[in-house]
């Protein structure tokens, strides 16, 4: 895969994490149904752009 299209994946992934992370917060201030999932959601794809990014410097 080359560079410019992991450095792609792994920005979608943390933009994606960092709103399913904001979707888990606003639930739980609500009413709390649902924010475990999308909390893990958020750390699933928080690891997958981790790996992308990491896979992209060479590491």
């Amino acid at each position: 895969m080359s560079t410019w299209s992991t450095t792609i994946l792994s920005l979608w992934a943390a933009y994606w994490a960092a709103m399913f992370a904001q979707v888990a917060h606003l639930r739980t201030l609500d009413d709390g149904v649902g924010a475990t999932g999308f909390a893990w959601l958020s750390g699933a794809l928080l690891a997958a752009g981790t790996g992308f990014f990491a896979n992209s410097i060479g590491a």
